[in-house]
């Protein structure tokens, strides 16, 4: 099995973080395996997803025992921010 991004996903606006796995994506959502409870967690549900250097804001779709589908709205690449405000200082 290839290795899998690890993932912080964060309820907002002031939820817990959980961590889990990159599952994939299918039609702009974002599949996260995520073990465990996951109150907050629910259909209509804003989330904050990191993984690796981006950053995503989403929707969640769909939450199961496992994975967690969530509708990306926007995302960041943290490295290229980093690198746009190092070059304007």
């Amino acid at each position: 099995m290839p290795d899998r991004n690890t993932v912080k996903v964060r309820h907002l606006p002031d939820g817990g973080i959980l961590e889990g796995w990159e599952a994939g994506w299918e039609n702009g959502s974002l599949l996260v395996d995520l073990p465990g409870p996951k109150d907050g967690f629910s259909r209509g549900a804003l989330v904050e997803i990191e993984c690796g250097s981006m950053l995503y804001l989403g929707e969640i779709q769909q939450c199961s025992e496992s994975v967690v589908t969530a509708r990306v709205e926007h995302s960041l690449d943290r490295d290229k921010l980093a690198s746009i405000r190092n070059t304007w200082g």
